[in-house]
This record gives C-alpha cells, sequence and structure tokens, in this order.
C-alpha cells in the first residue's frame, strides 16, 4: 500500500467530483441540498480551477482517487469542504485527508493560517473528525463551525 497523498484537481477529474458531490449522502450533509446539474457545476469547477483563492485536492490511496478536497481562501482564513467516496467512508479517510491538509498548508500555503470547517448538527461522523483532530468548536444557528489555527514550518 502506497502512502495516501493529495494532488492538485484538474480538469480531467471533473466528472469524479461532479459524481461525488452529486452522491445522496454528500447532498444530505451539504448546506445546499439540491442535486447539482452538470452544466452550472462544470462552470463553477473551471472557475475554481482558475482562483487564485480556492483549491481543489484529490485524495488518493493506492494511487486510486477516493476523495476530495477543496479550500476557499478568504485572506488568512481559509474554508475547509471534504468528501470521500461511498466505498471508502468509515475507513478513517476523513481524518487522513484533512491531516494531509494541514501538512500541505503548513508547508506550502503560508498565506493560510486559520482552518474552519462547517458541519452540520447530525452529522456526528464529520464532527467526530474535528474533534480528533483538535480543531475548537463554535456552535453557530443549525451547524457547527470548527477552526483551528495552523502554525507554518
Amino acid at each position: 500500500m502506497t502512502k495516501p497523498y493529495l494532488r492538485k484537481a484538474n480538469m480531467g477529474d471533473f466528472d469524479l467530483i461532479f459524481d461525488w458531490v452529486n452522491d445522496e449522502a454528500v447532498r444530505y450533509n451539504s448546506f445546499n441540498q439540491q442535486q447539482i446539474e452538470r452544466d452550472s457545476s462544470k462552470n463553477w469547477f473551471i472557475s475554481k480551477l482558475n482562483s487564485d483563492n480556492s483549491v481543489i485536492f484529490i485524495y488518493c490511496v493506492d494511487e486510486i482517487p477516493i476523495g476530495q478536497v477543496r479550500i476557499d481562501m478568504d485572506n488568512s482564513n481559509a474554508l475547509i469542504t471534504y468528501s470521500i467516496d461511498a466505498g471508502y467512508r468509515s475507513q478513517g479517510h476523513g481524518g487522513k485527508i484533512l491531516e494531509l491538509l494541514e501538512d500541505l498548508i503548513k508547508n506550502d500555503l503560508s498565506n493560510v493560517k486559520t482552518l474552519t470547517g462547517r458541519v452540520k448538527k447530525f452529522n456526528t461522523a464529520s464532527q467526530k473528525i474535528f474533534e480528533r483532530l483538535h480543531y475548537q468548536c463554535g456552535e453557530v444557528d443549525d451547524y457547527y463551525e470548527y477552526t483551528k489555527e495552523i502554525e507554518q514550518n
């Protein structure tokens, strides 16, 4: 087994990410629960790939892409959005993808000082991951906001 890693997403990843975002559990746990239309998704994806304020990473295990994590940066804060392929959930990959993201930010994105994740109150699996990784939790309306200061290497 090769070490899991993150790589930057590219246009060739569109179909995979499109399938992941329309997964029933992903839609349920998302703040926008509507199915995503292909054309609008493709335009959104292209704009994210070309943005200076967003980065999408593909999480790979044994060279197989099994998840994605995106950060949307606002000054020194980065908002995290992530998902794991349905066939690989409940195997520890949610925590691993966030650990790899933190390492990448420490080493390569020195402008990011704080990571933030927003989790719906019923999504206990994601809550446990953020708590295990020592994110600070705050309550906001119908979700929890997890934050963590990142110390640069």
